[in-house]
């Protein structure tokens, strides 16, 4: 009797069970595989738009000197009827607030491929702060996005699923550690986007440029996003820009080849020449993994007058650069254990450190750089 049980159970797990999870083993490689092929596509797709996307060409604004030659306004708004009404003849300070309403109030935006990202400034932040203080620790957001494989590329990454637990993308900016959201509104299967508003008339869009370039901090991720924000902003709109900041990342065994330093002096040659009336510069430098190689050299090349040293007539100037330790083992689970150690540069030196925030704070020698 207990024999023929056994067959019995046997032969239903040969004939079914065996079967099913057959099945669901082959379903689950299969959607890695093709999830997989999705992200490589994407990311095809996304640094060919960075390498390839600019501005298409326009006219400049054609701006006229206003009879006290002090505020400059566009020739668009001189003309006037005496039948007709529109927004243009509204008094400038409630278009402002009509601006204000559509556009937000300060806030940190991050450039992306596609569409960028925004959140608000922390509360802690000054009203005339734009950037982060030297107290401020390095971004745990960003070492937590290079943990799970992310880059500027891929700014929206998650810890990989444990079992049936799915987690949702890191949702916190790189500056200011916010919670962000999406620069959009999803309306009858219409995608809307703030900045739409520009589009009603050159007017309209001289009126808010200031609300949105000089009064956000603009935060880019890597000198890919650099050299994609410098190629595709309003020309305009960039000379607004007062607030910015850069994340740079380097790897420790190869930050010296002559391709990667190429590529980091001249985006920030980019930035200075693009910003030209920048007022608060925040540079975070990641060196993955460990120690850079070198660190000696590693410090005097970042500071010296080919990279940050560049620039002049600054207000502030932050300089954050950590090395991010590699993972004992391979992370498994929540955030938390996906968000790598960090220690300070080994060749970090105080001293060096105000010299250069001295130069680049110093509106002496401007005209030379230029």
């Amino acid at each position: 009797m207990r024999r023929t049980a056994m067959v019995k159970r046997k032969a239903f797990f040969i004939a079914f069970v065996l079967p099913c999870a057959a099945v669901y083993y082959c379903l689950k490689y299969t959607l890695h595989a093709v999830e997989k092929t999705f992200d490589i596509v994407g990311s095809a797709r996304q640094n060919h738009r960075v390498k390839t996307r600019k501005r298409p060409k326009s006219k400049p604004l054609a701006v006229v000197p206003s009879s006290k030659g002090t505020t400059p306004t566009t020739t668009t708004t001189t003309t006037t009827t005496t039948t007709k009404t529109s927004f243009l003849h509204l008094p400038p300070e409630i278009r402002l607030i009509i601006y204000r309403l559509a556009l937000g109030g300060p806030a940190i935006i991050q450039v992306r491929p596609t569409y960028s990202i925004r959140g608000p400034r922390p509360e802690t932040w000054g009203p005339t702060q734009g950037i982060r203080s030297e107290h401020d620790p390095p971004s745990k957001t960003l070492r937590l996005t290079i943990g799970l494989g992310g880059s500027p590329l891929r700014q929206l990454v998650s810890p990989p699923r444990s079992g049936c637990v799915v987690y949702g993308c890191v949702s916190q900016l790189i500056c200011g550690e916010m919670y962000y959201s999406m620069m959009t509104r999803f309306r009858h299967h219409e995608t809307v986007f703030f900045t739409d508003l520009l589009r009603v008339s050159r007017a309209v869009y001289v009126e808010a440029l200031d609300l949105l370039y000089a009064e956000h901090t603009i935060s880019l991720f890597g000198v890919e996003m650099a050299r994609y924000f410098c190629r595709n902003a309003s020309p305009e709109g960039m000379a607004r820009v007062h607030y910015a900041h850069v994340a740079l990342l380097f790897p420790a065994s190869a930050w010296n080849s002559s391709l990667q330093k190429r590529s980091v002096k001249e985006t920030m040659k980019l930035l200075r020449d693009s910003l030209p009336h920048l007022r608060q510069l925040d540079v975070e430098v990641a060196v993955t993994w460990g120690q850079p190689k070198h660190a000696g050299q590693f410090w005097s090349w970042l500071t010296g007058d080919d990279v940050l040293g560049q620039f002049r007539g600054l207000e502030k100037f932050v300089l954050k650069a950590s090395a991010y330790m590699p993972f004992a083992r391979r992370p498994y689970g929540n955030w938390a254990a996906w968000t790598p150690e960090y220690e300070l540069l080994t060749s970090w030196d105080d001293g060096e450190y105000q010299a250069l925030k001295e130069r680049v704070t110093s509106s002496n020698e401007v005209a030379a750089l230029s």
